[in-house]
């Protein structure tokens, strides 16, 4: 029986690789607002309207295209990956080696999420929350399609179901809320109930709406951008805090799960071998978009007319998971259609090597943020905004094309890829290109195009 290990490279598929290439760049499209600002510039870019970089036209162009697409397109790839890899890790070592290998694997992107959050200081890192998902899909490897596509429905349906909850509440606080200042206008006396009432709904609507003069926003900033390391480690840790357990537990966790399950399920169709029609590509975006785009055209103009009323906020989320699994299908069938294309082979190559070393690129993008806006660094938090916080991702994105390629020219793997993969497979891994080098045994090539973990 063969050695388990990392798959070899004469085994990739260079769809995948490039997919996640795509992606890995692509997520910092969102994420980099909130490496440069606090997530309230994102959140209500009305407030910042007369700052340089056009931020609202900005905002409504990302908004549209790009608002939880890649990290969608992101989980979906992860579930590809880990279909493939238990296929892999099961013929080569059994069901109870394959086991034992997967979690060590899942439970090593979790330490590295909880590294990143607290070390590279990145509050939304989503590795912990992908470790904490991919625990779950071993137990579903076997389930027949229509099954998982059921199981990734329920986990759409319970967020969908708090959303409702949440609008209703707010219906509720809202009527109580006008109701007792009608009141008070009329000269009543409020009772205690009705205060309340009133202080909750003026709470939410700033929270919708907050105000970039806020004490605590202000403060926030003053830290990032002149404050001390311990000030600034403090300030992120108490974030990544509420982010990594309330948020993602109520949010992130079914967030990634579902789209990751439609990864798996996706991976039985073969579309990642490039066998099928370019049609059917072109098919599955065009399907993608058009019902994404509109959806998310609604989603934005309706909360710059409402000015991000609270209930407006609630009432366009009811659908972002439609339309952010919507567009990340369109997304990845052009991907798919490129990489079918005779022409390209240059970019693809180059795309293909920043999705080789994803988990690194991703890490590095914390890092080379950090250096950019935080206090350590350049410390421009808060002062770059709009169309100029472009300049930054190309900037970035210009350096892990360069740098993906000069590596992996030279070594077989990224330096975070060699960590994850000597403790998934407990032995160090080979940094240089060998006959043996991924496995201690000759590469198999008799099942590249359904074998091929990432």
């Amino acid at each position: 029986m063969p050695a388990i290990g990392p798959v070899p490279r004469q085994e990739r598929l260079q769809a995948l690789d490039v997919a996640r290439g795509v992606a890995v760049l692509g997520i910092l499209l969102m994420n980099i607002w909130a490496f440069a600002g606090p997530e309230a510039f994102f959140d209500y870019p009305l407030a910042i309207a007369d700052r340089p970089g056009n931020p609202v036209a900005t905002w409504a162009v990302v908004h549209t295209l790009f608002e939880g697409t890649q990290r969608a397109l992101l989980s979906l790839l992860f579930g590809v990956g880990a279909m493939l890899s238990l296929v892999r890790l099961e013929e080569r070592g059994g069901p109870g080696s394959a086991r034992g290998t997967y979690y060590r694997r899942t439970f090593v992107l979790i330490a590295l999420g909880l590294v990143n959050a607290y070390v590279f200081l990145w509050p939304a890192d989503i590795l912990f929350v992908y470790g904490l998902a991919g625990l779950c899909l071993y137990p579903l490897r076997r389930l027949r399609t229509p099954v998982l596509l059921a199981i990734a429905l329920a986990a759409f349906i319970v967020p969908a179901s708090l959303r409702v909850a949440r609008i209703v509440d707010l219906r509720a606080l809202e009527s109580a809320s006008t109701e007792a200042i009608a009141s008070q206008a009329a000269g009543a006396t409020l009772r205690e109930d009705e205060r309340k009432s009133v202080a909750d709904w003026d709470k939410e609507l700033k929270k919708a709406r907050p105000d970039p003069a806020d004490e605590e926003l202000v403060n926030g900033m003053r830290i990032m951008q002149s404050g001390s390391l311990a000030e600034i480690i403090v300030h992120q840790a108490k974030v990544s805090l509420i982010l990594q357990t309330i948020v993602a537990v109520k949010w992130w966790f079914l967030d990634a799960l579902s789209m990751m399950i439609i990864g798996m399920a996706l991976c039985r169709s073969g579309i990642f071998t490039g066998s099928g029609p370019p049609g059917r590509y072109l098919a599955m975006t065009g399907a993608g978009l058009a019902v994404g785009l509109p959806l998310a055209l609604w989603q934005t103009n309706t909360l710059l007319v409402a000015d991000f009323h609270p209930l407006a906020v609630e009432i366009t989320n009811l659908g972002i998971d439609v339309r952010r699994c919507a567009l990340a299908l369109g997304y990845l069938g052009l991907i798919l259609w490129f990489c079918a294309a005779v022409h390209g082979q240059a970019i693809k190559r180059s795309l293909a090597a920043v999705g080789r070393m994803a988990l690194t690129n991703y890490l590095s993008q914390s890092i080379l943020c950090g250096l950019i806006f935080y206090s350590f660094g350049l410390g421009l938090y808060g002062r770059v905004t709009g169309y100029q916080l472009y300049g930054v991702v190309l900037l970035i994105w210009g350096v892990q094309l360069a740098w993906s390629g000069w590596w992996l020219n030279r070594f077989r793997i990224g330096p975070f890829e060699w960590v994850w993969r000597s403790i998934t497979y407990r032995r160090a891994q080979a940094w240089r290109s060998g006959p043996s080098a991924e496995t201690g045994t000759p590469a198999s090539r008799s099942s590249a195009a359904s074998h091929s973990p990432p």
